[in-house]
């Protein structure tokens, strides 16, 4: 290990066309004690020939080129070949600020554990996510503050701190191990599965709100299908988590109901076909019989329950609705804008938002626009606490 050395992953697959973007945006880091790893995973495009010329012209950077395995896999790759008292990731179709690991580390006060945040980037518009908790240095043990909304705050879907590796610079004895414990069969959910245990296991956490990560959200991945993600997948998180949980000897109670509301929040955007409850279109209490339903919402979770709905043979979906209509309509989807939606006839208003404060805004302006509050429903925590997970997680 190389004190005061970072290493930077980037896991590379056919993303020829942002990776200079990316690696530019690493190599010129006003911190220049880095070890920049890229592992080309099997690319098949000419993303492995851009890696290599790097390595060329910078003897930081090291390039491992790998058979396809997919993400986990290629971290862990990444991870055998580091040297560095740190380690973090960057995707390779991201991009992040120019003075990041130097701030970063100067606000850090050398924590196990630093993390910050980033924005989201749409091309036409961006976010920002930001960790819940409050900023500052966390001395983690029994009575710390940090496990109370760790993964999930006091609304539901809010994560205490963001997930992403991304985000975070990581001891590398703390990452290895809880990296490797992860399977590279986890295809969605990668990151927590890997950034809670190491929380769980580090002395020190520094909470950072720090803009410099830039997450590409590329066109034609904002809507996602349910269908990708098998079931063995959410049972791999469940198991590895809750195992974790049980052998941390804290806030075991806290943190398993935490990861309840989690395995609710993927499951309803990756597993929405596999979940079995009484309810006609869960978890919309509300909604008892067959309709006309309009979908406020076209992230993961509204893309989802369209799909679900579109087989349901008592339910049809009258419209869909978005802000951004106007960021889908360029990628072919059938979103439209709210007033448009608002002269349709239908029976009830879904808000398909995992927030649920932002949920719950949303349906405040649906019912001050005239639609009938009984006519209105979204996603609440309290639905979700009384359901059970389906029994096939703890299979």
């Amino acid at each position: 290990m190389k004190r005061n050395m970072i290493s930077v992953i980037v896991p590379i697959y056919n993303i020829q066309e942002y990776l200079p973007q990316c690696i530019d945006s690493i190599i010129n880091q006003t911190y220049t004690e880095l070890e920049i790893i890229l592992v080309d995973d099997g690319s098949t495009d000419s993303g492995g020939s851009i890696c290599d010329e790097y390595a060329l012209n910078d003897s930081r950077v090291k390039v491992i080129h790998k058979k396809n395995g997919g993400l986990v896999s290629a971290r862990k790759a990444g991870i055998r070949a580091a040297h560095g008292e740190y380690i973090t990731f960057v995707d390779g179709d991201d991009w992040i600020e120019r003075d990041t690991y130097q701030k970063i580390l100067e606000i850090g006060q050398r924590a196990d554990i630093i993390t910050y945040a980033c924005y989201e980037e749409y091309g036409d518009y961006r976010t920002v996510k930001e960790n819940k908790l409050r900023e500052g240095l966390y001395v983690t043990g029994h009575e710390c503050p940090l496990y109370e909304t760790m993964l999930m705050g006091n609304v539901f879907f809010e994560f205490g701190i963001n997930p992403s590796l991304c985000t975070k610079l990581i001891r590398r004895n703390i990452l290895t191990v809880n990296q490797e414990n992860v399977s590279d069969l986890i295809s969605y959910g990668e990151d927590a599965a890997c950034t809670f245990p190491c929380l769980l296991d580090a002395s020190t956490v520094y909470v950072s709100n720090e803009r410099c990560y830039h997450y590409r959200q590329r066109q034609g991945s904002i809507v996602k299908s349910d269908g990708a993600v098998c079931k063995s997948n959410f049972q791999r998180i469940y198991h590895l988590m809750a195992g974790k949980i049980k052998t941390s000897f804290c806030c075991e109670k806290l943190l398993t109901e935490q990861l309840h509301y989690y395995m609710w929040f993927i499951l309803l955007v990756k597993a929405y076909g596999h979940i079995n409850t009484n309810m006609l279109i869960f978890p919309f209490s509300k909604i008892l019989h067959g309709g006309r339903i309009a979908i406020y919402g076209a992230g993961g979770f509204g893309g989802a329950l369209k799909n679900f709905c579109d087989t349901l043979p008592d339910v049809s979906v009258a419209g869909w609705s978005d802000l951004h209509y106007e960021t889908y309509k360029k990628q072919g989807q059938d979103i439209i804008c709210i007033d448009e939606l608002l002269n349709l006839d239908f029976d009830y208003v879904v808000i398909a938002i995992l927030n649920e404060t932002i949920a719950k805004e949303v349906a405040d302006d649906f019912i001050s626009r005239g639609i009938l509050e009984e006519k209105v429903d979204w996603v609440k925590k309290s639905v979700l606490q009384k359901t059970l997970l389906p029994g096939w997680i703890t299979e």
